[in-house]
């Protein structure tokens, strides 16, 4: 139990691409796998229900991770605790989609079918803010398998059950993420500014590098321009990879190649 909540590096970490992380992988993709099975005969009201109990228990989750980063490690640093990322967008979208009306339920389904579907799937292949510091049987590393395994079962079940992809809902999706954005950038700037000596604020991966990703080559590739250029690439990228790869399976579909 001491390991299962120990502090950062105080026990050998997993890391990327070692047997802890297929393990884990291995796991999540058959209970995805036999989640989807289980949800073949669901009806618009029962997943309505499914999104909603799921974004409760992730919301409990959160809040007992957070409890852990404050009371256990005592870290004050907030890139470990505010759910200002990408992928904590999950959290937003599913209690618009649960909960909302309208166009507002829409927006939560557009992020989840796109956004939060893709964003999961690039942690669960690169889960470089866990297992680097944890070891697998963590706390901290079963919270971020199971966080963004739920996205991308909900992404595929909302596009398989409720959601099309259409371009024109690129604003919805977008719109989220660049709110999200500038929310960081500004807390970013503050933060820096009334903490001179650190740690400094990186939320949504918006102000600073984070050696050891791809982040961090684009961040030496565009220099000044990062911040938009992460902007953009959240704002727009993942959901255009879901459109396009939606309507090539039409095409392929249609063709019976």
């Amino acid at each position: 139990m001491s390991t299962f909540f120990s502090k950062p590096y105080e026990v050998e970490p997993c890391g990327v691409f070692t047997a802890g992380h297929l393990a884990l992988l291995v796991v999540t993709i058959c209970f995805l796998a036999v989640g989807l099975w289980l949800s073949r005969k669901m009806s618009e009201a029962q997943v309505r229900r499914t999104v909603c109990i799921s974004t409760a228990a992730l919301w409990a989750l959160e809040i007992a991770k957070i409890a852990f980063v404050l009371l256990v490690t005592d870290s004050r640093n907030p890139n470990d605790f505010v759910p200002l990322y990408y992928c904590s967008l999950m959290l937003y979208a599913g209690a618009v989609s649960a909960l909302g009306r309208g166009w507002l339920r829409h927006v939560g389904d557009v992020f989840i079918a796109t956004g939060g579907l893709v964003g999961g799937i690039c942690f669960l292949i690169l889960p470089n803010t866990s297992l680097p510091r944890y070891p697998t049987l963590h706390f901290i590393s079963l919270h971020s398998f199971l966080l963004h395994g739920l996205m991308v079962y909900l992404g595929l079940l909302l596009l398989w059950k409720l959601y099309r992809p259409k371009m024109c809902d690129l604003k919805w999706c977008a719109g989220l993420v660049s709110v999200m954005c500038a929310i960081s950038a500004v807390f970013n700037a503050v933060w820096d500014h009334n903490h001179p000596a650190g740690p400094e604020a990186n939320l949504m991966f918006m102000t600073h590098d984070f050696p050891g990703t791809p982040v961090t080559v684009l961040y030496h590739l565009t220099g000044s321009a990062f911040p938009v250029f992460m902007w953009l690439i959240q704002a727009l990228v993942p959901f255009l990879a879901v459109c396009g790869g939606y309507r090539a399976f039409k095409m392929i579909k249609r063709s019976d190649i």
